[in-house]
């Protein structure tokens, strides 16, 4: 019987970890906000759209906390091979990860609080 090779290990582990946050990202981000609109479309609210900004910050500090705890995670596991190159090899496609990551939850971010100012907004259509 064959063992495993440590990169079969190392990229399932990456595997699991990334449809985690996959999986963590696309269910807070793409949950839709149920807005009773009035006939005018205006709302009688005025703290909305600050009360949405709050949640689209407390969200993306949430996730950033996440993101970073899954950096420090692959690091340490990428600090665990052996062989030089193929560490520098892992911390380098890691450090890419990791910015790539960091973009697209800056991204999101934006893109809530955008949302955040055409709730109850009406359609003439």
């Amino acid at each position: 019987m064959q063992h495993a090779s440590p990169n079969r290990i190392y990229r399932a582990v990456v595997f699991v970890a990334l449809a985690t946050v996959l999986g963590v990202v696309s269910l807070t981000l793409s949950q839709c906000t149920m807005v009773g609109d009035n006939l005018t479309g205006v709302g009688l609210t005025r703290a909305a759209p600050t009360t949405c900004i709050k949640h689209c910050n407390d969200l993306y500090d949430l996730l950033f906390k996440l993101e970073q705890k899954r950096h420090a995670a692959e690091v340490a596991v990428c600090q665990l091979i052996e062989d030089n190159n193929a560490k520098n090899d892992c911390l380098q496609a890691e450090s890419t990860r990791h910015s790539a990551a960091k973009d697209a939850l800056t991204a999101g971010k934006i893109d809530c609080q955008n949302d955040c100012h055409h709730q109850g907004v009406g359609s003439a259509g």
